[in-house]
């Protein structure tokens, strides 16, 4: 079928009626995304300010601070994806 949005999900628009299946394919359609979580949960933004410590606990937070910042720039992504599909 030429056209079709192949492996793309389309959230169906509550239209006021059969709100438990409206409800039960949109959970469907964002589990299926991965993205479940964040309708229930959000983004969770930590306070990366510490105390000042060793050089040593400096340099093991600047090393995870990059997991870090990549994790949080995932989360950001799929959140929008979640509203995007919303």
């Amino acid at each position: 079928m030429a056209g079709s949005g192949g492996g793309e999900l389309r959230a169906p628009i509550f239209n006021g009626e059969n709100y438990e299946f409206w409800s039960i394919r949109m959970k469907t359609i964002f589990k299926s995304h991965g993205l479940w979580e964040f309708v229930e949960k959000g983004v969770e933004i930590s306070d990366s300010k510490g105390s000042a410590g060793s050089d040593e606990k400096k340099k093991d937070k600047e090393d995870s601070s990059d997991a870090v910042k990549i994790s949080f720039t995932e989360a950001l992504m799929k959140d929008a994806k979640a509203l995007g599909l919303i």
